[in-house]
């Protein structure tokens, strides 16, 4: 069903988004090709860290912030703050997010590293005010608690990533730079991605399987116990430099994602279609993902210092390929067609076509069964420390991210053919 027209946000503030962030994917898996002989090393090196960056702000953050300019308006019902403010801040992920990424592929830190930086932090600042003042002019809910946080973190994320970039230069900081990365990341992680993830997943899920029921008591839990487990990790590390309390913070977040797994079992068990579609399908095998990851990172924690490195970088690719490529993915084919088939279909009139005539759902399977071997065989190929896996599993990765610009291109050509 079509939202009304004032829920559904301007072309320009939705679109390019969806345009240039699967272009940085295909940039990123063709510069991981390249990276194979340097990223089984230590993490904190030139170029895994203008990879992960590279994802995190090119591919994933670009295209959660255009996905949620539409998906914000539907679930707070209200119209979109600004349609400049989100235009802006593509201009400045655009013009930012080389300058930053470069800076970190050299490893030189000049004033291009702190102007791109800032750009990129201006454009947090604008999308997470437009955000807020988007949700507070419609109606509140858990979720939209969740989806404020998930920016608040945000927020915190970016503010701690250019002061580690000064401290690279001119020290701010009384303890080593690797201390301050380890609180960087994983609210980052947890706090961002991991929080708009649930928020998000937890109203399309239910609305794209026709949930009778949907559970909001264990939202609650998730939402205090998951921003509880961080706020602490981050007071803590911060402020008293330490982390002994890391393995309760990290049960609290386990809490949080136990409560909301329990939330999407009961929404499946309550659903009136059970059959999953390739979209969908790709969304429970990336959330299966996050139990990977915490398995990974508990491996991580324990493990020795000769397999530390390479397990925390399994981890970190385990989370970020496995659950937030993955599910954007799949959900880009959920909400996309969507999106187009709002803008194509003409007030009052029957429609000639529906969203899902919009897009290749045999893609859909084809880009998963080829990037999910690729990424088993690339997290093998870290711990086991095996080019010949890396090699073949980022080529297939790179293979599933251009099945995925370029399906993604076909569905937003849509929109011009049939506005003819």
């Amino acid at each position: 069903m079509k939202p009304p027209d004032e829920h559904i946000s301007g072309i320009a503030t939705v679109i390019p988004y969806y345009i240039i962030a699967p272009l940085c994917f295909v940039i990123f898996q063709a510069l991981l090709v390249v990276s194979v002989p340097d990223i089984h090393l230590h993490y904190f090196q030139p170029k895994l860290l203008a990879l992960t960056h590279l994802f995190v702000l090119g591919w994933a953050t670009l295209m959660i912030f255009g996905a949620s300019n539409q998906l914000v308006p539907v679930i707070a019902e209200a119209r979109l703050y600004s349609k400049a403010i989100p235009v802006w801040c593509l201009v400045c992920l655009i013009a930012g997010v080389p300058l930053l990424v470069w800076s970190f592929w050299a490893f030189q830190f000049t004033w291009i590293t702190y102007t791109g930086a800032a750009l990129i932090l201006i454009a947090i600042i604008l999308h997470a005010y437009n955000i807020y003042k988007s949700i507070t002019g419609g109606k509140s809910s858990i979720i939209t608690d969740i989806m404020l946080m998930a920016h608040a973190w945000l927020f915190i994320t970016g503010t701690i990533g250019l002061l580690l970039l000064i401290n690279l230069v001119y020290p701010l900081f009384p303890e080593e730079h690797l201390h301050y990365l380890k609180i960087h990341a994983p609210i980052g992680m947890a706090g961002w991605f991991l929080q708009l993830i649930i928020g998000v997943s937890a109203r399309l899920v239910p609305m794209f399987i026709l949930s009778r029921k949907e559970y909001a008591n264990l939202l609650n839990i998730t939402f205090y116990t998951l921003n509880a487990g961080l706020a602490l990790f981050l007071i803590e590390g911060m402020i008293f430099r330490s982390f002994y309390g890391r393995y309760m913070y990290l049960l609290l977040i386990i809490i949080g994602l136990v409560a909301y797994g329990l939330y999407i079992r009961g929404c499946y068990k309550s659903a009136l279609r059970k059959q999953k579609d390739a979209g969908m399908r790709q969304t429970f095998i990336a959330i299966a993902f996050v139990l990977v990851a915490i398995i990974m990172l508990l491996l991580a924690m324990w493990s020795g210092t000769g397999m530390q490195p390479r397990i925390s970088t399994a981890f970190g690719f385990a989370f970020f390929g496995g659950l937030v490529s993955i599910i954007i993915m799949g959900q880009t084919f959920k909400t996309l067609p969507f999106i187009v088939w709002m803008h194509i279909t003409k007030p009052n009139t029957l429609p000639e076509l529906m969203p899902k005539d919009l897009f290749k759902e045999h893609w859909v399977n084809l880009q998963l069964w080829v990037y999910l071997p690729g990424l088993l065989f690339l997290l093998a190929g870290l711990i086991c420390q095996q080019q010949i896996l890396l090699y073949t599993g980022s080529v297939l990765m790179l293979v599933a991210s251009i099945i995925y610009a370029t399906h993604t291109g076909y569905v937003v050509a849509q929109l011009k053919n049939k506005q003819r």
